[in-house]
């Protein structure tokens, strides 16, 4: 387990408030940063928690995508969260190692905070939406308050049907921009720039590892 962040020394206090913001971050970017911060400000959370999947299960069950060395994308969230009031990095996914899934990564992280502290689980809309195809959803809910940070005036999505798990999540209006990680690969391979699609420190990182170029 690693944790790192401006505000880490605050996460073992009682009463903790601790967001969870999982991800393959291939790479992190803006958009990531963005929902982390409307979660953090608006929730008043002791942190918020950067958690890079090992092997993504989405991605792990026949889709065909590449994704770049756990590595790479573990140190592309550190440089992106170091030094960020309210973030930090953790590698509980990592460390266990196999597919990632939600629902082992809140109970590491509750195994090692203890029931003293909440942990708030934060998504987007479209996530939100696939949550009863996660594994153990029910398991996950009685580990976690979901929040969905969507566009402003959004509110969560209308059509989720009755019984849906994620009708009780929190909703958190947040700045959504208009960036992927696949359209940064994209542009990256093409040679364009990623200038305020992700942190200085982050170009800095897939330019001089040469990231998604074509020719790697």
């Amino acid at each position: 387990m690693e944790l790192t962040g401006a505000n880490s020394s605050r996460v073992g206090r009682i009463r903790s408030r601790i967001g969870v913001l999982g991800g393959t971050f291939d790479p992190v970017h803006n958009g990531h940063l963005a929902i982390a911060t409307a979660a953090f400000n608006v929730l008043e959370l002791t942190t918020v928690l950067f958690v890079p999947a090992a092997r993504p299960w989405m991605k792990d069950s026949g889709s065909g995508e590449v994704v770049t060395s756990v590595e790479h994308r573990v140190e592309m969230v550190r440089l992106a969260t170091e030094g960020r009031e309210g973030f930090g990095l953790s590698t509980v996914d990592v460390d266990r190692g196999g597919a990632s899934y939600s629902v082992n990564t809140l109970t590491d992280l509750r195994e090692q905070y203890g029931h003293a502290s909440e942990l708030l689980l934060i998504l987007g809309a479209d996530a939100l939406e696939e949550l009863p195809r996660w594994r153990e959803p029910e398991r996950l809910l009685s580990m976690c308050t979901l929040v969905c940070v969507g566009r402003p005036g959004s509110g969560l999505p209308e059509h989720l049907p009755q019984g849906h798990p994620g009708r009780g999540a929190q909703f958190v209006s947040g700045p959504m921009l208009q960036v992927s990680a696949t359209d940064i690969r994209a542009r990256v391979a093409a040679g364009s720039s990623i200038d305020g699609l992700v942190s200085p420190l982050v170009a800095g990182y897939i330019e001089r590892k040469r990231l998604y170029k074509k020719d790697v």
